[in-house]
């Protein structure tokens, strides 16, 4: 059954209204609280469909009561009904602004608040609907794409495992041959043993990358998780794309979900690699980066504070201000026939929102391109490495900069 929530600071004005619309007997229940704060808390438990609230409360007014409502996960989609009198023009427009359903006039005459809360409900109704469709079909396209990158991979991966497998029953053979040579054969059967551990690695890799959701975040370390990342796109990466990684002297802490994290950092990998034909390099760079207001505001309308900031660079073909403006759209590809969903930068884009970031692009054509991904950090001591596809090898720096 579905419930509605009264809110009024006088007992005998709430007692009223519950009374009346209790007389109708009508498929929805009511609640009654005296004050904004009783009222935020409650809806906050959740089961609350509508919420009728005065505007002239004390401590907690309604208008503040309906910012407070439309800033929370769990109760921005409760449609509020506010009560005004006839003179509150200033607060139904500053109501309206901050998202109020509806408005009544005080005294609420019972039948037009029962056909107002009536048309909320059903409102209601059908949004939570199309809420749940919507998430059914985002986890969809998220398995979708998950299932693109994966294929994307699986001939590098392939070429790699069976070089692996070859070793493994090479230097079994040669070990079983050289029996009588125990040093001989004990470096051979490590060779097997190697191998067998970077098979291992592989397979783990990919299985990480292809699991589900974790219901909550974790606190993991995001170089480190770049760091898998590129070990698993090493062995896709084309002979003539060079890849350059460099991140800062510490362990970026940061809360979240690794998995999307992950799938953000090889849409955006595999999409530099695929801009540059022939020749051309990859360069990666993880920094912290303390945003202000106006900055944070230009970034895209997120809350200042400090951000691990990576930047994703190639030497491709780069793009021209229209087709900035497109690529985060769902379905849209510059890629050719068979070559991509066009759903990589989409979902790329949603996840980092939902982590409370933004992804940016600066490009020219012909000069390549440049993501940044803005993330809230959280960073604790640790030391700083750099990769190269060449040598595919960690090794500390004493420097942060690309080399």
């Amino acid at each position: 059954m579905s419930c509605v929530l009264l809110v009024d600071d006088e007992p005998h004005v709430l007692d009223g209204l519950m009374r009346k619309l209790r007389s109708e007997r009508q498929s929805f229940s009511c609640e009654g609280v005296t004050s904004g704060t009783a009222a935020l808390e409650r809806a906050g438990r959740g089961g609350i469909d509508v919420i009728v609230s005065d505007i002239k409360m004390p401590v907690m007014d309604g208008i503040d009561l309906l910012t407070r409502l439309k800033a929370g996960t769990a109760t921005q989609h409760i449609p509020v009904i506010m009560l005004t009198g006839h003179a509150d023009a200033d607060a139904r427009r500053l109501a309206l602004q901050l998202g109020a359903y509806d408005f009544l006039n005080k005294p609420a005459e019972p039948s037009e608040l029962l056909a107002r809360l009536r048309n909320a409900l059903r409102l209601k109704s059908y949004q939570d609907q199309l809420r749940s469709q919507t998430d059914t079909l985002e986890r969809q396209v998220l398995q979708l794409q998950k299932l693109e990158v994966i294929g994307i991979l699986a001939g590098g991966v392939a070429h790699d495992l069976n070089n692996v497998l070859g070793i493994i029953s090479g230097n079994t053979e040669l070990a079983a041959h050289k029996m009588d040579d125990r040093a001989l054969a004990q470096e051979h059967l490590q060779l097997v043993l190697d191998s067998a551990d970077h098979a291992t690695q592989l397979v783990q890799q990919i299985l990480i990358l292809g699991k589900q959701p974790d219901p909550a975040h974790q606190e993991c370390d995001l170089g480190g998780l770049i760091d898998e990342c590129l070990r698993l796109l090493r062995v896709s990466v084309p002979k003539g794309v060079a890849v350059e990684w460099s991140k800062p002297g510490t362990h970026d802490a940061f809360s979240g979900d690794p998995t999307q994290i992950r799938q953000v950092v090889m849409n955006l990998c595999i999409n530099a690699i695929q801009s540059m034909t022939g020749d051309g390099t990859l360069r990666m760079s993880l920094e912290t980066q303390e945003l202000g207001v106006e900055e944070a505001a230009q970034i895209g309308d997120i809350l200042q504070g400090r951000y691990h900031k990576l930047s994703v660079a190639d030497t491709g073909h780069g793009m021209d201000a229209a087709t900035i403006g497109l690529i985060f759209e769902p379905f849209f590809t510059t890629k050719g026939p068979g070559r991509g969903t066009g759903l990589g930068l989409s979902v790329a884009d949603k996840i980092v929102r939902a982590h409370g970031g933004r992804i940016t692009v600066e490009s020219t054509v012909g000069r390549g391109a440049t993501f940044h991904v803005y993330l809230p950090m959280r960073t604790t001591a640790g030391r700083a490495a750099v990769w190269s596809s060449t040598g595919g090898a960690y090794a500390g720096v004493e420097t942060h900069s690309l080399r």
